[in-house]
């Protein structure tokens, strides 16, 4: 007779028990590097708002000198990746963003340089299109249908290079816009926690999420803070995006994501830290200077033979400093010092720009109507958050979104920078840029407002940020994505012949939705016939109106209306300046 009884059933549960979970992946970051990474190839480095830094830096060390000739994607190439670039190891460059990206939005002088000396190419996609074209490759499909980049010269270029098409839609009127799909040979993955089987653990929000790790075509490496063991994977199950099949390596790597953050709010057992500011001022002012950046190079990654040598100089007590700073309420320690920065600082145009565009879109938020506002980086992010803190203040809440995968946050006192961890740490949800930028600005059902930055806005209401003729801009981001699906869009620009032009040198974001144009001088608002009038002036002391309003269209490069009536807003009062400063005390956008 077999025997069916409970002590059976237990030995065999409690082998099945004991036995491995899987192949155990875990290597040091240099085996793993070195296993997985040939000259040539297409190198992935994302996944979440964690970045691989470490690995980054790891592969940069094994083929520095050596011209490799490798792709480098990510979501945003920043300040960062610029020693790849400058050390000649990067071929071409698949993004969204190519650009200084902390504390401000900036062309990056070594990209520039790359891009003129056609050493490196660029190739431009928006921050949605990037993510649904490792999406298709994920998913084993030929092409995957978007919302984005109809319209805009990223699509002439994009179609021009076979990877992107409009085709008759088959289940309806009209065209549908798909994109090619995208597969790395490598992605690199930094990641909070995973097994040794590479079970890996990833905090929200998830920017462009993990889908260019099913996309690989040959290997996935994963750095994380920490490997724990498979009891701990279980309890944490729900924040598990890459199962362990999917993994070729999996890495202890401590501070593998500085001098970018980490999530970790959701695992208490692994602290995550947020960026390093004082590291990414110090990697910018060396990009500026290519061979400040050859000696920066030189210093923190080939001289630093390892990832433990890298922390090593960084020193233990920078590190305690860095992880100190996650706390919500920390803004209130340092405060002091800032008010003191910031009650010296002289108002200046900036500072008006902002408060003009927070008056305007407060206005706009009170009609009603407006699900949510999803704001780009600089002048536009500072007045979303302050119209919003005020409407919020009125009990009138629209919801701030960032194209990471925030949602209903409620921006942190004196840290301007869009992604501070702070900001990240709170709100109502966090998902990842497909929720955002596809679902809750682009989809059917909403009525997301976006504000937006610009290089150049045209006649046509188009937005240019990705090049000037001799000059490769930041990029598109989430810029496309917006202006595609909000029902509105707000632009806050600089007021010149040189922003305000006929015809955009390049449209990166089609002017579909932009209603309102702010500049530190005026509103010029779209009326019915597609035309912009200039609407409102802002107050300059005791200069007339009249002297007001022609310089505002001598300084625009087309014929500008002017509106019958045109309103004269007060200059800003002192709550709105300090309310401002209390956003940005050291005026890194105000200033």
């Amino acid at each position: 007779m077999i025997d069916m009884g409970i002590e059976a059933l237990k030995a065999n549960w409690s082998k099945a028990c004991a036995a491995p979970a899987g192949i155990d992946k875990s290597k040091p970051l240099k085996a793993a590097v070195a296993a997985a990474v040939r000259p040539g190839d297409t190198l992935y480095f994302g996944g979440s708002m964690a970045r691989p830094n470490a690995a980054m830096f790891e592969v940069a060390r094994q083929y520095w000198g050596k011209a490799p000739g490798f792709t480098l994607a990510a979501p945003a190439v920043a300040n960062q990746h610029a020693p790849l670039i400058r050390g000649g190891l990067v071929r071409k460059v698949v993004s969204s963003i190519h650009a200084l990206t902390f504390p401000t939005p900036a062309p990056h002088p070594v990209y520039v340089e790359a891009a003129r000396d056609d050493t490196v190419t660029f190739e431009n996609w928006s921050l949605l299109t990037l993510k649904q074209r490792l999406m298709a490759a994920a998913l084993g499909l030929p092409f995957m249908p978007t919302g984005s980049l109809a319209g805009s010269d990223m699509a002439r270029e994009r179609e021009a290079a076979g990877q992107f098409a409009s085709l008759d839609n088959p289940f309806g009127d009209g065209k549908a816009s798909v994109v090619a799909p995208f597969a790395p040979d490598v992605t690199f993955i930094h990641a909070l926690a995973a097994d040794r089987f590479g079970n890996t653990i990833i905090c929200p929000p998830l920017y462009d999420g993990v889908w260019a790790a099913f996309a690989a075509k040959r290997s996935v490496v994963v750095s994380v803070e920490r490997i724990v063991d498979s009891a701990f994977i279980s309890r944490y199950s729900h924040l598990v995006q890459i199962p362990g099949h999917m993994v070729s390596a999996v890495c202890e790597v401590p501070l593998g994501g500085h001098p970018n953050s980490l999530p970790g709010d959701p695992v208490p057992e692994v602290p995550g830290y947020p960026d390093d500011y004082a590291f990414l001022e110090a990697l910018r002012a060396a990009g500026k200077d290519g061979e400040a950046l050859d000696r920066w190079s030189r210093e923190w990654i080939v001289e630093c033979d390892s990832h433990e040598a890298y922390l090593a100089k960084l020193g233990m007590d920078r590190i305690h400093a860095l992880r100190g700073r996650r706390a919500e309420d920390g803004w209130q320690f340092e405060w002091p010092q800032l008010s003191e920065v910031a009650s010296a600082r002289a108002s200046g145009e900036n500072e008006r720009h902002a408060i003009l565009a927070m008056r305007i879109l407060q206005r706009r938020l009170k009609s009603g109507g407006l699900s949510c506002i999803l704001a780009g980086l600089g002048i536009s992010s500072l007045a979303a958050w302050m119209a919003s803190m005020r409407e919020r203040q009125e009990g009138h809440n629209v919801p701030l979104m960032v194209e990471a995968g925030m949602y209903g946050y409620l921006p942190s006192p004196a840290d301007p920078f869009l992604f501070n961890y702070r900001n990240m740490a709170g709100g109502l949800m966090q998902s990842d840029a497909l929720t955002t930028l596809g679902v809750l600005t682009g989809g059917p059902r909403n009525q997301a407002v976006g504000v937006l930055g610009a290089a150049q806005v045209d006649r046509a209401g188009n937005l240019n940020t990705t090049k000037l003729p001799n000059l490769l801009l930041t990029g598109s981001g989430g810029a496309n994505d917006i202006g595609s699906g909000a029902s509105e869009v707000l632009v806050t620009i600089a007021h010149s012949v040189h922003r305000l032009v006929e015809k955009a040198d390049f449209v990166t974001t089609p002017g579909r939705a932009v209603k309102t144009i702010v500049t530190p001088l005026a509103v010029l608002e779209r009326r019915a016939d597609g035309e912009y009038a200039l609407t409102h002036v802002l107050a300059r002391g005791d200069t007339p109106k009249d002297e007001l309003i022609a310089r505002a269209v001598a300084k625009t490069g087309w014929p500008l209306a002017v509106a019958a009536k045109v309103a004269v807003e007060p200059e800003p009062t002192e709550d709105e300046i300090v309310f401002a400063r209390q956003m940005d005390p050291k005026g890194l956008f105000l200033g």
